[in-house]
């Protein structure tokens, strides 16, 4: 395959993998929602299903054709610090001729490295890997890549009590090596960054302004997910978009909306939106199917 079309497929199917996002974090009086386009540091227990529409860059040829992509992921405990994930793609192109179908499936390993509650810091790493073969045949790139993963989310709940109305922000973020099977294609870095005001922590932590439901349990927040080229004819290029929202945040899941706005002509035209809606498993099962597989007790810390 050329380098120039393998890069094309590697774009896109990063682009994919950004609706996969999963997990919702806690520490201390803080809850990190789980963000819409790169997973957040939480080690849980949760189902996730995403959809997301956004245009390509125009060709020569035509405008813009869309791509409408729904994702299913889950993350399943194994330890209190430790959860093994799976998640896949379904990609829906606009385009005369283009083909629908899955993308690779994708597998990983998270684990909490440290925990303060004190400080609302959250750190975690993760090993993923989308895998060859395994989606369909012309939508499915025709390798692997493997993406070591670090991923944090800090509060700034410890903030002095002249600052207390900042102390309801929060910044998560992640970064990941992208590590594909065949030589040719080009290596990248997925990297992500989501600031957040959560209304929630506002009301209960820091001053009551009277907000009543729903409206007391969102979490306004901007995400931005990018990808870097490291290698190949593309290195140093960035694509990515930056996404302002809410997530709604209930006892047993949340719901999320986005729009996605491209940062460059490479990464598509025009607005884009992103939906979310995650389960929280080990709230919703807490005895069974959301408790972890070999024992219980506090997680990182």
């Amino acid at each position: 395959m050329p380098i120039r079309k393998s890069a094309i497929f590697f774009g896109l199917a990063l682009c994919a993998l950004w609706v996969e996002a999963h997990a919702h974090a806690v520490v201390g009086m803080r809850v990190f929602p789980g963000t819409l386009t790169f997973a957040d540091p939480g080690v849980t227990d949760e189902l996730d299903i995403g959809w997301g529409r956004a245009a390509l860059s125009a060709t020569p040829a035509g405008p813009a054709p869309y791509v409408s992509t729904t994702s299913l992921a889950d993350s399943k405990t194994i330890t209190p610090n430790l959860a093994m994930t799976v998640g896949d793609t379904y990609q829906a192109p606009s385009a005369p001729g283009a083909v629908a179908g899955f993308g690779n499936l994708g597998i990983g390993v998270d684990y909490a490295l440290w925990k303060s509650d004190r400080e609302e810091t959250l750190v975690t790493g993760a090993l993923n890997e989308s895998l060859n073969d395994t989606g369909t045949g012309q939508v499915a790139a025709p390798y692997s890549v493997f993406s070591p993963t670090l991923l944090f989310g800090r509060g700034l709940g410890d903030l002095p009590s002249r600052f207390r109305m900042l102390r309801p922000l929060a910044v998560t973020g992640m970064i990941a090596a992208n590590i594909p099977s065949i030589a040719a294609v080009p290596k990248s870095l997925s990297w992500g960054l989501s600031v957040q005001y959560s209304l929630p922590y506002l009301q209960t932590y820091v001053r009551d302004i009277g907000l009543h439901a729903p409206f007391n349990n969102i979490v306004p927040l901007v995400e931005i997910p990018m990808q870097t080229y490291t290698s190949g004819p593309y290195a140093g290029h960035t694509l990515g978009t930056i996404n302002p929202g809410f997530v709604w945040l209930g006892r047993y899941g949340q719901v999320g909306l986005e729009a996605t706005l491209p940062i460059n002509r490479a990464s598509g035209r025009g607005l884009g939106v992103v939906l979310g809606v995650g389960f929280y498993l080990d709230d919703i099962f807490p005895r069974t199917l959301g408790a972890p597989l070999l024992g219980a007790g506090p997680r990182a810390s």
